[in-house]
């Protein structure tokens, strides 16, 4: 929480470039990650691709993607 709240206030960070959302993937197996996302902060899920990338074993990999703008942060 503490990092989305540096993300969206940092007067350095949003004099370049205003942070308007936030937008990350985890992998389709981490469902506690998954769990804290949408339970505890809010965000919302925006896809699952499945084969996203390649894991350091050469394993292909699903992403569960999430985004969190900064009305929905503070509505929270």
């Amino acid at each position: 929480m503490m990092l989305f709240e540096f993300l969206f206030t940092d007067e350095t960070i949003n004099s370049k470039c205003s942070t308007d959302k936030i937008a990350w993937d985890t992998m389709l197996e981490n469902k506690r990650a998954q769990y804290v996302y949408e339970n505890k902060i809010g965000a919302r899920k925006t896809g699952v691709r499945e084969n996203a990338w390649k894991d350091q074993t050469g394993k292909w990999r699903t992403a569960v993607y999430y985004e969190l703008n900064r009305e929905e942060f503070y509505n929270r």
